[in-house]
């Protein structure tokens, strides 16, 4: 009795499992500016109509599931796009047996199965995957659904490692890699637009994004790619500052270029070598100020900046500064920074 209750139990899971991974898509919007991208898209136009089946390799987040959904929107296929994810398969599958597995497959019938992250699957479940691809083929024929696979590793190495099945890794013919972000950066500007689009901003209200803020996007090199990207976006529009997205509104770790870091050690060494000289100064003579003296060498190119950046007006300024607009009036006297 234990032992029908496990296996019920483990049937319920595959059963929502398959309720969850299982979606009708529409086709997104696509950026393609890059040479790479170009390119890839036009092997999509050609192959995706064709009955081939397609693995797409890539860095983590940089868009596997999205082309793998591409592609299908792109087919023609009637069918549904049946998501398999061997990382939550792997523990249930040995005891399900082979014919669970083959129902993702039937339930595809003319349209596509997308096998996530092909190499996390074990022993067992690249067997039944294999299995499943060439019984479903000759059962359905032309019904028969498109199989698309995707990992960030090199099946090749892990079949000569035998590590993963040489025969379920030829039996994908066309093989698209997709570059990561760092190498196609030309993206980036549609990419920020389309991931607005998302939020709710594009065509109702537009976030403008400021010069700094812009050129810090375009110069990180990306580690977590287009996924990173989004995860920058979303937190940019939660902390724009006035509406704009400044360099302040991005998260630590983007803002912490290599370069800033050696800048900002090398402008403080600056400006302890002036604190140093100021305060010998003011030892010799009681007419300097150590203090307001410092405080306007570092305070004046601050203020100045948030002017030239809201193109002198003055409250928008203050905001940016984050004090008061009349704690700015009363600075701008001070330093002789008035018109």
């Amino acid at each position: 009795m234990e032992n029908s209750n496990i296996e019920n139990n483990k049937t319920e899971n595959l059963q929502e499992t398959e309720e969850q991974q299982t979606t009708k898509y529409k086709s997104r919007s696509i950026v393609n500016n890059s040479a790479k991208m170009k390119k890839i898209y036009d092997l999509v136009e050609v192959v995706a109509p064709i009955d081939v089946s397609i693995h797409i390799t890539g860095e983590d987040g940089c868009g596997k599931d999205r082309l793998a959904e591409y592609i299908h929107s792109q087919s023609g296929r009637t069918g549904e796009f049946v998501i398999i994810n061997p990382v939550e398969l792997n523990d249930i599958v040995g005891s399900l047996g082979f014919s669970k597995v083959y129902d993702y497959f039937k339930r595809a019938e003319k349209g596509t199965v997308y096998i996530s992250d092909i190499a996390a699957a074990n022993t067992k479940l690249q067997e039944y995957l294999l299995n499943s691809i060439i019984k479903v083929e000759q059962e359905l024929g032309m019904f028969s659904p498109r199989f698309i696979s995707s990992t960030n590793r090199n099946l090749t190495e892990l079949s000569r490692q035998n590590r993963f099945n040489q025969r379920l890794r030829d039996s994908f013919a066309i093989i698209i890699n997709i570059p990561p972000l760092r190498e196609r950066k030309e993206d980036i500007n549609d990419l920020i637009r389309i991931i607005m689009r998302d939020l709710g901003y594009f065509g109702k209200k537009t976030i403008p994004i400021s010069e700094e803020a812009e050129e810090t996007l375009q110069s990180y090199d990306w580690p977590g790619n287009v996924r990173q990207l989004v995860n920058t976006i979303y937190h940019a529009v939660n902390h724009t500052n006035g509406g704009i997205i400044m360099l302040s509104s991005l998260p630590k770790d983007v803002r912490r270029k290599q370069g800033y870091v050696e800048a900002g050690r090398n402008t403080l060494d600056e400006l302890y070598k002036f604190a140093r000289g100021l305060l010998e100064s003011g030892t010799h003579s009681k007419a300097i100020d150590p203090y307001f003296e410092y405080c306007k060498a570092v305070e004046k190119p601050l203020i100045q900046a948030a002017l030239d950046m809201t193109k002198g007006n003055r409250s928008q300024a203050a905001q940016l500064i984050r004090i008061n607009r009349n704690t700015l009036h009363k600075k701008l006297q001070a330093y002789d920074m008035e018109d």
